[in-house]
């Protein structure tokens, strides 16, 4: 049900593109941007499971964005957009859990430790947004975006712990798992943005947060018990040709 909102917020506004070419004698004007940037943030179930008792650490990978846009602009205030963007998300984590369901290979069942992840997830992704222009150097914009999955990593490391298996109890001292091959070839989700031109019309800063409402793994996934979803901040600077 998810995916197919986001199908149809990014149709409807594939629709409002397609009329405004239709209308572009009675319309505004066209802006076209290219930016590079980079991802701030993480994928992590959401809500929180309260099977995982507490993030010892995290630390973001370098993930790079580049991305081309156009917007053409209805009037003065109001624009809809879309365009292209390849981007990197991905991190690292170590969080101790209790009664953590898991499940590759002989492992199997409720595992209370530490658990170490690492994941990176390529992305050639289509964002269709509409804009609203607050004043002459600075507007805001929402919308939705789809992107496919180019190559990504999802693996890590279950130590130091106690396995529950349902027939005793297994220590842990290692257990490497790689679900590299379950993942999802697709994300979906909802994105909010500004856009801000501090020195010149052509120069600009934009901040953009992107909340995916799809997991990253494949529907049957059942190597852990949580979806896990993109939910990214981005910071970036472009030029307006």
């Amino acid at each position: 049900m998810k995916i197919t909102k986001i199908l149809i917020i990014l149709l409807i506004l594939k629709i409002l593109v397609q009329t405004s070419f239709a209308e572009e004698g009675h319309g505004g004007f066209w802006d076209f941007f290219a930016k590079i940037g980079f991802n701030l943030g993480g994928t992590m179930p959401r809500p929180m499971p309260s099977s995982i008792s507490k993030v010892e650490s995290y630390s973001p990978n370098l993930n790079p964005a580049i991305e081309a846009e156009a917007i053409k602009w209805l009037s003065k205030k109001v624009g809809v957009s879309t365009g292209l963007r390849f981007e990197n998300k991905g991190m690292k984590s170590t969080a101790s859990v209790k009664e953590y369901s898991m499940n590759f290979g002989d492992f199997h069942g409720k595992f209370k430790g530490t658990v170490d992840t690492e994941m990176s997830f390529n992305y050639l992704g289509l964002p269709v947004s509409a804009h609203y222009a607050l004043m002459e150097n600075c507007f805001v914009y929402a919308g939705a975006y789809y992107a496919y999955l180019i190559n990504g990593e999802f693996k890590g490391v279950a130590s130091d712990g106690i396995l529950n298996g349902g027939n005793g109890k297994i220590e842990v001292n290692r257990e490497e798992y790689n679900f590299s091959n379950e993942l999802r070839n697709h994300d979906a989700g909802l994105s909010i943005g500004m856009n801000f031109f501090p020195y010149n019309e052509h120069l600009l800063l934009s901040l953009n947060f992107n909340y995916g409402l799809v997991s990253v793994f494949s529907s049957d996934f059942n190597g852990i018990e949580d979806d896990m979803q993109n939910v990214y901040g981005k910071f970036s600077v472009g030029y307006l040709f």
